[in-house]
């Protein structure tokens, strides 16, 4: 009878260690949604203003970067991440990090919202747009003038987009670059290419907060439509050479910038001068605030 109680309180005292020992169970992070403007990107950082203040959101590997439905469409959805531009209003969803940060899971955007981030990067009102429309429709007789000067606007919303693209490198201090050209007509990156794009996000490993710029170019040959065409396609087979061979991921590419026939490297009056301008310059660049420290 004895032994029976002695085994018995053995057994209580192992239950009632094991009970005490046990650690708790960890709470789970709970998701953070915020909706803001993008006011700056840095490596896999980006600034977001919201209506409380400012957040920091890291982007990663496993973050997913996509358009929300609406009336305009992304004309490579594959490549939203390279959209996430200053302007740009967002929706993100993550997990909350160090020191007022957010380590995005999901980040949405329309592509109206990014073309009015374009728009008011290259100084061109909005507002003025919608008033011009507006006064067309009341004032029937000058519906063709309007028309014309609508046109006219779009025209310079575009080019002065791609302008604001480039001269916003300005907030960034150049590490290295490369340029890859191509044969005439052609958006196929030959090996010499390959080999400079390889070398250059090799570059990229031991640069702290880097970004990638890039940018396409055509030479004057053919018609401007084309040329846009081609120098967008270039930068695209570019970028994603880049990704798939150079393990540089989509969220280090800034918005890429087809620049057609523009900013000739060399005249376009031989035969080698439109060799130099068919051509996409990619650049590794670092936030002038984030190298100065």
């Amino acid at each position: 009878m004895m032994g029976r109680s002695r085994a018995w309180f053995c057994i209580g005292v192992v239950a009632l260690a094991t009970s005490v020992v046990a650690p708790a169970p960890v709470a789970a992070q709970k998701p953070t949604k915020i909706n803001g403007v993008i006011a700056g990107r840095s490596g896999a950082n980006m600034t977001v203003r919201t209506a409380t203040g400012t957040t920091t959101v890291t982007l990663n590997g496993s973050t997913k970067v996509e358009e929300k439905k609406g009336a305009l469409k992304l004309k490579h959805s594959s490549m939203a991440a390279t959209s996430l531009v200053p302007g740009l209003k967002v929706e993100v969803e993550g997990t909350p990090g160090p020191s007022n940060s957010l380590i995005a899971t999901d980040v949405k955007f329309t592509a109206g919202d990014l073309q009015t981030a374009d728009e008011i990067a290259g100084g061109v009102n909005p507002t003025a747009q919608q008033a011009a429309a507006n006064q067309k429709a009341v004032d029937s007789n000058k519906q063709a003038i309007a028309k014309n000067a609508q046109g006219v606007a779009a025209n310079k919303a575009g080019q002065d987009s791609l302008n604001a693209r480039m001269n916003n490198m300005g907030n960034y201090e150049v590490k290295a670059t490369a340029t890859v050209y191509f044969a005439n007509g052609s958006t196929v990156i030959d090996a010499k290419g390959k080999s400079d794009l390889q070398a250059l996000a090799a570059k990229t490993r031991g640069i702290s907060g880097y970004m990638v710029q890039v940018a396409g170019y055509a030479s004057s040959t053919g018609n401007a439509a084309i040329n846009d065409k081609l120098t967008d396609e270039r930068a695209q087979n570019v970028i994603e050479y880049l990704e798939q061979t150079g393990n540089v991921p989509l969220y280090r590419v800034l918005a890429p910038a087809a620049m057609g026939s523009s900013h000739p490297a060399a005249t376009n009056a031989t035969v080698e001068g439109q060799a130099e301008n068919r051509r996409v310059v990619v650049t590794i660049v670092v936030n002038k605030g984030v190298a100065g420290n």
